[in-house]
């Protein structure tokens, strides 16, 4: 069994997090060290209200990272009360329809992106990766614009809010999220469409904005499906020429779409490998139709991967002109088989499950970002606002996943190299892999748990947390 000493917890920024190195001049010296100012300067029509947007920007970035959330707690905190700004300077910002704040979020990316690569410890061999997820942002007034309720899966019930659908982005040590749209649900039911009565929507906030404008443009994607979404931010990913060699996603995106999407990319570098649970779909084995589970069925006895604890099985098939490998998989003998989809036939089953694996960090983006920075507390009734404040939010961990990085996983120069590689922490991906490993072995043959399930679990409870910590802590006494 594998051992992985630093996985005491399930997170990233939180172990280093402390709002008093947060402040807006802290914020402040990240723009500088991200040589921003060329590209905001088409921003310069707000300094004509009297203040530099990237001072209000980085203002608002302090706040989320803060424990005042609001403009309004913020400016009459003592942090707040010596700020020349008045409230209407940041409502100025966060409610105009003419920023295009998914332009300022790539810029953000692009600069990240540029500064870490110039680093001499940068792995060019490791796997890069696009990990799709969507997740919910309740909210509590019912009268903000475009507001309803969506099916929460996890906890099986209608919630207040939106599904926000991310992007995210792991380049070998940070996770770095590139984009989102917000979603809304009309429901199955005519007279109450979104789960609202048509009273509760009469009396919602409403505005009317330029056609075309970047708001109005995300009004549109509101109604959209989020697979249609996907496929947007995925080649909006690759026309950017981000080097990605996996895409990854759960069973709620891995369909038909995605996968011609992804190996039609030039020179087919691009893979897919996500869970898969569409029954009636047909691949081509042996020389039939079959689906997914007679295929199973006629793999005959599985392999075990003793390192993991896991029964499996292996298939190769044909799907609409794409070559697929299957892998089924179960921890046990009463467990039921869950099956993993990709477009990478080289793969083995320990690979395939390794790479999949890092899809988890985009749990832990949606749990520290909620938690610690705001994501999703925004309760502004103006569509506008709920656009500015999710990107803040966005901004705000890339600039800390900034710091987090060169102050953890990068050496600082030659001199120290050597003696800095013993001491770095390990990534959040080879955690999480520690961590699933143990989890496997330690949990689910004792308590006929599925691994999966029991992640979402864990990751949607915070209380999981002291379990986890009694288990890790066991391993390592068994280790010494």
């Amino acid at each position: 069994m594998l051992r992985n000493k630093d996985i005491k917890k399930i997170q990233e920024l939180e172990a280093d997090f402390a709002p008093v190195r947060v402040s807006a001049e802290d914020i402040f010296s990240r723009f500088k060290a991200l040589k921003l100012s060329e590209g905001l300067s088409e921003f310069k029509w707000f300094k004509t209200r009297g203040y530099d947007f990237k001072m209000v920007l980085a203002m608002l970035v302090s706040m989320v990272v803060s424990p005042d959330k609001t403009v309004n707690s913020y400016l009459n905190s003592p942090t707040g009360e010596g700020s020349s700004m008045g409230k209407d300077v940041f409502y100025r910002l966060k409610n105009s329809s003419s920023i295009c704040w998914r332009m300022l979020m790539w810029y953000f990316v692009h600069r990240f992106l540029k500064v870490t690569s110039q680093d001499r410890d940068v792995d060019d061999t490791s796997s890069r990766y696009l990990i799709f997820d969507d997740t919910i942002l309740p909210k509590t007034g019912k009268r903000m614009e475009k507001i309803g309720k969506v099916w929460d899966h996890v906890n099986n019930r209608y919630v207040l809010g939106f599904k926000m659908l991310v992007m995210m982005y792991w380049d070998g040590k940070s996770s770095i999220p590139l984009d989102f749209s917000l979603h809304n649900e009309k429901g199955r039911k005519p007279e109450r469409p979104f789960g609202m009565s048509k009273k509760e929507i009469r009396k919602q906030y409403k505005r009317r904005r330029i056609k075309d404008s970047c708001t109005a443009n995300r009004e549109e994607e509101l109604g959209a499906g989020k697979i249609q979404m996907v496929l947007r931010m995925f080649f909006s990913a690759i026309y950017r020429n981000l080097r990605v060699d996996y895409v990854l996603v759960d069973s709620w995106f891995t369909c038909d779409a995605l996968i011609q999407a992804v190996r039609s990319v030039k020179n087919k570098t691009v893979h897919l490998i996500g869970m898969y649970k569409i029954a009636k779909t047909k691949f081509e084995y042996q020389g039939k139709s079959l689906t997914h589970a007679q295929i199973n069925n006629m793999l005959g006895k599985p392999k075990r991967c003793r390192s993991l604890g896991y029964q499996y099985k292996q298939a190769k098939v044909m799907y609409k002109d794409v070559e697929i490998c299957l892998f089924f998989s179960r921890g046990g003998n009463k467990d039921k088989w869950k099956v993993i989809l990709t477009t990478d036939t080289k793969l083995t089953f320990k690979k395939a499950l390794e790479h999949y694996q890092v899809r988890w960090v985009v749990e832990v983006f949606n749990r520290e970002s909620k938690q610690l920075l705001n994501l999703g507390g925004c309760q502004s009734s103006n569509f506008d606002a709920q656009i500015a404040e999710t990107t803040i939010s966005m901004v705000a961990y890339l600039l800390l996943t900034l710091r987090f990085r060169y102050d953890n996983y990068e050496s600082k120069g030659a001199l120290y190299r050597s003696m800095n590689a013993d001491v770095l922490r390990e990534t959040l991906d080879r955690r999480l892999w520690g961590l699933f490993i143990e989890l496997v072995c330690s949990i689910c043959e004792v308590l006929e748990l599925d691994p999966q399930d029991l992640f979402e679990k864990i990751l949607a409870d915070s209380k999981a947390e002291a379990v986890i910590m009694t288990l890790c802590r066991s391993a390592m006494a068994r280790d010494d």
